[in-house]
Formats: C-alpha cells, structure tokens, sequence
C-alpha cells in the first residue's frame, strides 16, 4: 500500500479515522496501521462506521471486507451498496490470534469468549487444546477480554493489542488453525484514489438484465479487455426479491483506457453499474 496516495500530505492528529470498536480490535489495528498519526475514532457497527463517513465527522473509515479463511464480510459488502463512498485504499492485516485470560492455567477455564470469526478461525486448535471449555461468541474481541478481565474461568480469543490494552496475560501465541489466516481491509473516502500507479484495483458493482446470456455478456466486457477479474460474488439486491447484484473487483484503474472502455461496454449491457473505487493494491494482496 503506497500511503502516499492513500493519506493526503496534511493528514495530521487533528483528523478523524472511524473503525469498527471496541479498541483493541483487529479493526483497530488496521486504522493505526493505515493512519498512524490521526485520531481514531470508535464507532459500533461497520455500518456506523461508513455512516460517520458520510456525515463527515471522520474524514476516513476502515473496514474489513474479507477473510483469507471466512470469506467476504457481508455487512461492509452491504454497507458500501446502501452508501454513496468510495474506497479509497486497502491493507491487509495478518491475523494472529491470542488466547488471552487473567492467568496461565489453561485447566481452569471454562468459556472460551470470542467474536464469531475469530472462534471460527481457530475451532481446530480450540478443540484440540482446550476441549473441555465452551465456545462463546461475544460481540467483539475486545468484549471478549472484558469478560475474561472480570471472570477468571474465561479465556478469550483476541489479538495482542487488546492483551496489552486490558493488562491480560497471553496464554498462547497464533492459535489460527491457517497461518496464513489475514484480513482485508478497505479505506472509505468521498473520493477514490484519482490517479493510477500501475499496481492497482478497481471496485464495480452491476445488476444484470433478466436474460439469458446477461451475466456471459457482462463478463466478456472484462474478458475483451484483457482484464483481469480478481473477484466476484452475488449478494441479493436490496428490497428487490430474488434478484441479485455482482460485487466485482478487477485489475486496474477506472482511468486505464482498457478499463475505462471494459466499464462503458459494461454499461451498455447491464441493468446498472456503479464504480466503488480505484485504489493501490495492498502489497500484502499482490501475487
């Protein structure tokens, strides 16, 4: 990720950064990574989070959108379709999971807290190593240290930060059951990152007509192109009963010419397109 497209050059403590808290969340660190001198801004939902964006009480808002292990995260997904931001910038975050407690003895706990996710992405080793202790889904991982800051029965499953944030001791280390267990996560903006740098991505989404051959069609104006699809996934329209929209992402720029012709074709053909973004690809993300 080149910061300097993605942070303008007056980005100062003075400026807003909102992210999905609690503090000490894997959200959390993806602000402080992407904007290290700004002021970060807790809000409680990833739609909330957008919305703090869109009413300009922060200038930026970083949000997960997909998991190396669990897939798409659909609420940022559905968040951006609803919304009029752009994406601006991604990063990917290596998640290393922790179990975390107020002690070390793994023989007494009896609740293992965590969000979801994460539960689910170390439920191999969870079983293996604690299989007398009950999976407990929490809002959050840093709800999850709360509890086991208060309870001392209960293990949580967290990062490092929120360790060091509630004075927890950490149990053990990249308890992932995939060490190559990582998250995306999306820049919102007003604007996208305007100018190409030759490394980058772009963000449609399209609705197709109720043809046969529509969704062939769509897809051979990227194909045409010599255009790379790095993604694409269906998620149902919003208050429009069995139809669906295709959140898409492709190599390069809105503003390369293949690309800016592929997306002119690609509006001929189709019900509706709209661009989310261009922005640098994570350097974490290239192959």
């Amino acid at each position: 990720m080149n910061r300097d497209l993605l942070v303008p050059k007056t980005m100062s403590s003075s400026q807003r950064v909102s992210y999905m808290g609690p503090a000490g969340t894997f959200s959390h660190v993806a602000a402080r990574a992407a904007f290290p001198d700004a002021t970060h801004v807790e809000a409680p939902t990833i739609a909330s989070v957008i919305d703090e964006v869109a009413a300009k009480n922060a200038e930026f808002g970083v949000v997960p959108i997909e998991n190396s292990t669990e897939g798409s995260v659909t609420p940022t997904l559905d968040a951006l379709l609803e919304g009029a931001l752009q994406i601006r910038g991604e990063l990917v975050i290596e998640v290393a999971l922790c179990l975390l407690a107020r002690h070390g003895d793994r023989s007494r706990f009896r609740r293992v807290a965590s969000h979801p996710q994460p539960l689910a992405q170390c439920r191999h080793w969870l079983a293996r190593e604690l299989p007398e202790a009950e999976p407990w889904p929490t809002a959050s991982t840093v709800v999850a240290a709360r509890e086991a800051l208060a309870d001392d029965s209960v293990a949580a499953v967290a990062s490092r930060l929120a360790a060091e944030l509630h004075g927890l001791t950490i149990v053990a280390e990249n308890i992932q059951d995939r060490p190559e267990n990582a998250t995306r996560f999306v820049v919102v903006a007003d604007t996208d990152a305007e100018l190409p740098t030759g490394n980058d991505k772009t963000s449609v989404v399209f609705t197709t007509r109720h043809e046969r051959g529509a969704l062939r069609r769509a897809l051979e104006a990227f194909d045409d192109g010599g255009i790379n699809l790095t993604r694409i996934e269906s998620r149902p329209a919003l208050g429009r009963r069995w139809e669906y929209v295709f959140f898409t992402e492709l190599e390069g720029h809105r503003r390369d010419p293949n690309v800016e012709k592929a997306l002119e074709r690609l509006a001929f053909v189709c019900g509706s397109v709209r661009v989310l973004g261009s922005y640098p690809r994570a350097v974490a993300d290239s192959h």
